[in-house]
């Protein structure tokens, strides 16, 4: 979920730098730049997958998120599998919170886990306790929080009675779906999951 605000005197390859991107990534995700050494200042720039200033609070970091997961969850209906459950701790949480969204009516089509772990991977690098200090919702008071980044008001709007803890995974989870499927329709549509699944880079939604 991350943007910044260009400052005077910014430049492209520093701020990718600074953010553990490469400018040509920064790019993909700013297709409005056309030449690297030209940037406005108070111009908004989409960080793709930025984690390097997140500061964890007391959680270590989750497992590595890729590789082949064995469990498969089931469609709405139950008889169509819709991706492979992650390995792991993630994978826990993440079958935790779909069978909660489950058992509140969320189609399973809806929130595929491999996509779900996709963002969690770009978002917290798999750390429950992540919050984003740096971007445009830091600036305004509502820092993105936890697993899935969200900010406060976001995570209040969707989550679930009784999973009320932003830096809970599993309750962080829970209202990032819910709010991914409110906007896009499905976990699958949330333009950084469309981007990296095209070939092209993650941007944070």
């Amino acid at each position: 979920m991350g943007d910044y605000r260009i400052k005077s005197g910014d430049t492209l390859g520093a701020l990718a730098k600074r953010f553990n991107t490469d400018v040509g990534t920064l790019m993909k995700a700013n297709p409005d730049i056309k030449n690297a050494d030209l940037i406005l200042a108070d111009a908004k720039l989409n960080i793709p997958g930025s984690k390097d200033e997140f500061k964890a609070e007391g959680a270590a970091k989750g497992p590595d998120l890729t590789g082949g997961g064995t469990q498969q969850t089931q469609g709405a209906s139950g008889a169509e599998p819709v991706g492979d459950m992650p390995p792991g701790q993630v994978g826990d949480w993440i079958k935790q919170a779909t069978d909660i969204l489950k058992a509140n009516g969320i189609p399973a089509d809806k929130m595929n886990p491999q996509d779900i772990a996709k963002i969690i991977e770009h978002e917290s690098s798999g750390n429950p306790n992540a919050i984003n200090n740096w971007d445009s919702n830091a600036q305004k008071g509502t820092p993105s929080i936890g697993l899935m980044q969200t900010i406060q008001p976001t995570f209040d709007a969707h989550k679930l009675p009784g999973h009320d803890n932003i830096r809970n995974p599993v309750d962080n989870i829970i209202a990032a779906v819910r709010y991914s499927i409110d906007r896009y329709g499905s976990v699958s549509n949330v333009p950084g999951i469309k981007g990296l699944n095209g070939g092209g880079a993650y941007v944070g939604y």
